[in-house]
């Protein structure tokens, strides 16, 4: 039949083999992806001959690292602070209070129909004068810079807190003055206010300025106030027992 000769003739030696396929074409330059997988391929083959090729590390040159981890992004610049609220001066009696707030560069504030029952608040004030004519009950000044105030006759007492640079100055009479976490700060007595007690605390730089007697020509003297203490243990009365520290020139 046909088919037994057609398949005879390709048992035959003398028919014509098939042609092997042409090897595939070389990747373009740049495209090395497939030569990369089949070397991954071959070292994973390889089994447990995979760590041949590793270089040995002593355990002296071991260096610690820590893992990298991928920085935060910058949190964006906070905003800037709105600028400080500046408030209106305020000046005039509320009430049995005398308030004097805010001023700056005022020389010429005057307080002259106060009594005996009224207070004076000085607040945040900044290189101010203020002068008290008539007795007035209390004088007090908080937070104040550079301020001077020239008071007469003080029932209570004057009263600083937390102030710099201030003058305090005695026309006539007071009996207290109290001066807390304050620097730089003068008081000025004169003859009729000497006996005025003077309490300090968290203070440095406090000068008391006192008129001089006759023999010394009547002109002022000026006294430091301590500010450093020191305190031993008494066995004695089993208490500590403090004391001023005084330098001697």
């Amino acid at each position: 039949s046909l088919y037994s000769q057609w398949l005879n003739r390709l048992r035959s030696p003398s028919f014509p083999k098939p042609q092997p396929l042409p090897p595939p074409p070389a990747a373009a330059a740049g495209g090395g992806a497939p030569d990369a997988k089949n070397a991954l391929f071959a070292q994973l083959n390889q089994g447990g001959d995979v760590t041949k090729g590793l270089k040995k590390v002593i355990k002296g040159e071991k260096i610690d690292r820590p893992i990298p981890v991928p920085k935060a992004k910058a949190a964006p610049a906070a905003a800037a602070k709105a600028a400080a609220v500046v408030k209106p001066p305020k000046f005039g009696l509320n009430g049995k209070k005398w308030e004097v707030e805010f001023q700056k560069d005022n020389q010429t504030i005057v307080i002259d129909e106060s009594n005996a029952k009224q207070a004076c608040y000085i607040y945040k004030c900044v290189n101010c004068v203020i002068y008290v004519k008539d007795k007035i009950n209390s004088i007090a000044l908080d937070g104040c810079k550079k301020c001077q105030v020239v008071f007469a006759d003080v029932v209570s007492g004057v009263e600083l807190v937390d102030c710099d640079a201030c003058k305090l100055q005695c026309t006539g009479t007071v009996h207290t003055v109290s001066i807390d976490k304050s620097q730089g700060i003068q008081v000025i007595l004169n003859e009729a206010s000497l006996k005025a007690e003077i309490l300090t605390a968290k203070c440095s730089e406090l000068n008391v300025i006192v008129p001089g007697s006759e023999f010394e020509g009547g002109e002022y003297k000026e006294f430091a106030l301590p500010e450093q203490f020191i305190s031993k243990w008494n066995a004695a009365t089993k208490k500590y027992e403090t004391e001023c520290m005084s330098h001697s020139a």
